[in-house]
C-alpha cells in the first residue's frame, strides 16, 4: 500500500507540475509579449532620439564649421585691420562680441528645445507604461481566478480516481509480491552457482595473463636498453663531429677577423700618419710664412723708426762725428718724453693719431685724425636709437606698462632696441596650442610675445640656488590691467637636461644667454634641438665681437668685448666669451639647425662711419658689423657634431 501511495503522490506531483508549467509557460508568453511591446516602444523611441541627436550633431557641426569659417575670416580681417588701421580694433571687438552673443543665444534655444522634447517624450512614455501596467494587472487577476477554479475541479476528480486505484493496486501488489518471492529464491540459487564458476575461471586467466605480461615487459625493457645505448653512442659521435667542425670554423673566422682588423688598423694608421705629416708640414709652412711676414713687417717698422730718429737727431744736431747719439741730460729727458714714455710708445701713438683714411693720401686731406673721429663719434653714437615707428611705439608703451620700478624701466629702455629686434624675428603662432620656451627669462618680453606673436602658452627658464624646480613669474600691468603668469623652471642650460619631453615647443628664444655660458654651449643647443618639434624655430641673440664697435675698441687700445668686466658677486652675470657671426652659424649647424637668417644690428650704439670707411678702403667686408647678432634657425634634423673644432679644444 505504501508503494501505491508513493505512486499516487508522484502522479499528483506530476499533474500539479504540469499545470504549473503550463501556467508558467502562458505567463512567460504573456510577459514576453509585453516585453516585446515595451522593447519595440523603446527601440522606436531610441531610433527617434538617435535621429534627433544626429540632426542635432549635424547642426552643431555646421555651426562649428560656420564658426570656424567665420573665425578664419575674422582673423584675416583682423590681420588687415591691424596692419592698416589699428584704430578699428574696438569695432572688431564689438562685432566679435555680438556674434558670440548670437551664437550663445542660438545654442541656448537649441538646448531649450531639446529639453522640452525630452520632457514631453518622458511624460508620454510614463502614461503609456501606466496604462499597460493597469491592463496587465487586471488580466493577471482574472487569469489567477480561472486557474484556481480549474485546479479545485482537478483535485476533486483526482481524489475520486485515486480511491478506486488504491483498492485495485493493493490486490495486485499482494499477488505480485508472492510470485516475486518465489522467483527471487530460484534466481538467487542459480546466481550463486554461476558466480563460483566465474571466479575460478577469472583466477586462472589472471594468473596466465600476469605471467605473459611479465615476460613481455622483460623483453621490451631489454630491447629499449639496447636501442638507447646504441642511439646515445651514435648521438655522442655526431655531437663530437659537429663540435669539431664548429671549433674549426670559429678558429678560421677569428683568424680572418683578426687579419681584417690588423689590415684596417694598418691602413688607418698609415692614413692618420699621412694626415698628421701633411698637417704638420702645412702648419710648419704656415708658421714659417707667418714668421717671415711678421719679421718683414717688424724690420720695416724698425727701419722706419730708425730713419725718423736719425732725421730728427740730425735736425737737432745731437749726433757726434761718428754718427752716435750724444749723451746729455737734456737728450735723455727728450728721449723719455715729458711724461716718461719711451720713444716706441710715442711713435705708436703718433702713428695712430696721424693716420688718415685713404692709403697714401696727403696729410691734411681730412680735417681730423681717425682717433679724433672716434672720440667725436662717441658723443653722438647713441643718437636715434630711441626713435621708434608708430608700430614700435605701441610695443614700447605696452612693455613699459608692465614695469612700475623707475630703475627697471631705465634698464628696459636701454635694451629696448634689442627687445624690438628680437620680437620682430619671432615667427607668429600657427595654432592656439603652440608653445614657446624662453631661456634665461630675465626679459619682460613674455606679455609682448603673447599679444603680438600669438603664443598663449609660454614657459620660462632660469637658474637659482634651492630645491624649487618650478615657480611662477607674474607680469602685471600697472593700473590693474592685464596679467600673465608663466611657469619658470630651475635648471642650468649647459649642464642639466631640459625637463621637457621631445618635441614640446615650436619656438625657443635664447636671448643674450650664449655669451654667459662658461664651458659647453653645444649642450644647450643639442637640448634645444631635442625639445623642439619638427621644423621648430630657434631665435638666438648675442653681442658681436667682430662688430664695428669692437674694432673701434681695438683701435683705441680697449677691449673688443662689449661687457668685459668681472662680476665679484656672480660669475654667471658676466660675459665669458663673445662670438663672431660665423661662430654662431657653426654652432647652430653642428646642433642640427638650418640657419635661415644670420643678421647683425646696432642696438647699443650706431656703427662709426669712419671705421666702416677704413674697412672698405682696406678691402675688408663691411657686412655683419652691427654690435649684436640675431640668428633665426630652423630644426633640420638630429644634431651633427658634439664638439666642433672651431669652438672646442681637443
Amino acid at each position: 500500500m505504501s508503494f501505491i501511495r508513493v505512486i499516487v503522490s508522484n502522479l499528483r506531483l506530476l499533474l500539479s507540475r504540469d499545470i504549473e508549467q503550463r501556467l508558467l509557460a502562458d505567463q512567460r508568453v504573456f510577459e514576453e509579449g509585453i516585453e516585446k511591446r515595451i522593447d519595440a516602444v523603446e527601440a522606436d523611441f531610441d531610433k527617434r532620439m538617435t535621429g534627433f541627436g544626429v540632426r542635432l550633431d549635424r547642426n552643431q557641426v555646421e555651426t562649428s564649421q560656420h564658426a570656424a569659417i567665420l573665425g578664419g575670416r575674422i582673423d584675416e580681417n583682423l590681420a588687415i585691420v591691424d596692419s592698416q588701421l589699428t584704430g578699428h580694433a574696438g569695432e572688431v571687438e564689438s562685432r566679435l562680441e555680438s556674434m558670440e552673443r548670437l551664437l550663445e543665444e542660438r545654442f541656448n534655444s537649441i538646448d531649450s528645445a531639446i529639453e522640452e522634447r525630452f520632457n514631453s517624450s518622458n511624460s508620454a512614455i510614463e502614461e503609456r507604461l501606466n496604462v499597460i501596467g493597469q491592463s496587465l494587472e487586471a488580466r493577471l487577476t482574472a487569469f489567477e481566478l480561472r486557474i484556481e477554479e480549474r485546479m479545485s475541479a482537478i483535485d476533486r476528480q483526482v481524489e475520486e480516481r485515486m480511491g478506486v486505484l488504491d483498492r485495485r493496486s493493493d490486490q495486485r501488489f499482494e499477488a505480485i509480491e508472492i510470485g516475486n518471492d518465489k522467483r527471487f529464491e530460484v534466481i538467487e540459487e542459480r546466481v550463486n552457482g554461476r558466480w563460483a564458476e566465474i571466479e575460478h575461471g577469472i583466477d586462472q586467466r589472471a594468473g596466465n595473463y600476469e605471467l605473459a605480461v611479465d615476460q613481455r615487459i622483460d623483453e621490451r625493457l631489454a630491447r629499449v636498453e639496447s636501442q638507447i645505448s646504441q642511439s646515445f653512442a651514435e648521438h655522442s659521435r655526431a655531437v663530437d663531429v659537429r663540435l669539431d667542425d664548429r671549433q674549426v670554423g670559429m678558429d678560421h673566422r677569428i683568424d680572418q677577423r683578426f687579419n681584417n682588423l690588423e689590415t684596417r688598423t694598418d691602413v688607418r694608421l698609415e692614413a692618420h700618419e699621412l694626415r698628421t705629416d701633411r698637417t704638420l708640414e702645412q702648419n710648419r709652412n704656415d708658421m714659417i710664412e707667418r714668421t717671415d711676414l711678421l719679421l718683414q713687417v717688424f724690420d720695416l717698422r724698425i727701419d722706419q723708426q730708425r730713419r725718423e730718429i736719425a732725421s730728427r737727431l740730425n735736425q737737432t744736431g745731437r749726433l757726434d762725428q761718428s754718427g752716435k747719439l750724444a749723451q746729455s741730460p737734456q737728450n735723455t729727458e727728450s728721449e723719455a718724453g715729458g711724461n716718461g714714455e719711451l720713444e716706441p710708445v710715442r711713435s705708436f701713438r703718433r702713428l695712430v693719431a696721424e693716420y688718415e683714411p685713404g692709403i697714401g693720401s696727403p696729410r691734411g686731406g681730412l680735417h681730423a685724425s681717425l682717433y679724433q673721429q672716434i672720440i667725436d663719434w662717441k658723443s653722438s653714437a647713441d643718437e636715434g636709437l630711441d626713435r621708434y615707428t608708430s608700430d614700435e611705439e605701441e610695443i614700447v608703451e605696452y612693455l613699459l606698462s608692465f614695469i612700475a620700478d623707475p630703475e627697471a624701466q631705465g634698464y628696459v629702455r636701454q635694451h629696448m632696441r634689442r627687445y624690438l629686434g628680437t620680437l620682430h624675428r619671432i615667427p607668429p603662432a600657427r595654432r592656439s596650442g603652440d608653445r614657446l620656451l624662453e631661456l634665461g627669462s630675465l626679459t619682460p618680453l613674455a606679455p609682448a610675445i603673447r599679444k603680438f606673436c600669438g603664443y598663449q602658452n609660454i614657459v620660462g627658464n632660469n637658474w637659482w640656488p634651492g630645491d624649487d624646480k618650478v615657480t611662477e613669474k607674474l607680469f602685471e600691468q600697472t593700473g590693474g590691467g592685464e596679467r600673465l603668469a608663466i611657469p619658470l623652471h630651475n635648471f642650468n642650460v649647459e649642464i642639466d637636461p631640459f625637463p621637457f619631453p621631445d618635441g614640446s615647443f615650436r619656438v625657443i628664444l635664447c636671448g643674450e644667454l650664449l655669451e654667459h655660458l662658461q664651458r659647453d654651449p653645444l649642450h644647450m643647443l643639442w637640448e634645444c634641438n631635442r625639445v623642439l618639434e619638427r621644423d621648430g624655430y630657434l631665435i638666438l641673440t648675442t653681442p658681436n665681437v667682430a662688430g664695428c664697435r669692437s674694432i673701434e675698441g681695438v683701435l683705441t687700445g680697449c677691449s673688443p668685448y662689449l661687457f668685459s668686466q668681472y662680476n665679484l658677486e656672480s660669475s654667471f652675470d658676466q660675459h665669458h666669451r663673445e662670438y663672431a657671426p660665423h661662430e654662431v652659424g657653426i654652432a647652430l649647424a653642428a646642433a642640427g639647425f638650418e640657419v635661415l637668417k644670420l643678421e647683425t644690428e646696432d642696438v647699443w650704439r650706431r656703427s662709426n662711419p669712419a671705421i666702416m670707411r677704413l674697412l672698405g678702403e682696406l678691402g675688408l667686408s663691411t657686412e655683419l658689423r652691427g654690435d649684436n647678432i640675431f640668428a633665426l634657425a630652423r630644426k633640420a634634423g638630429p644634431p651633427v657634431e658634439r664638439y666642433p673644432q672651431d669652438l672646442y679644444i681637443g
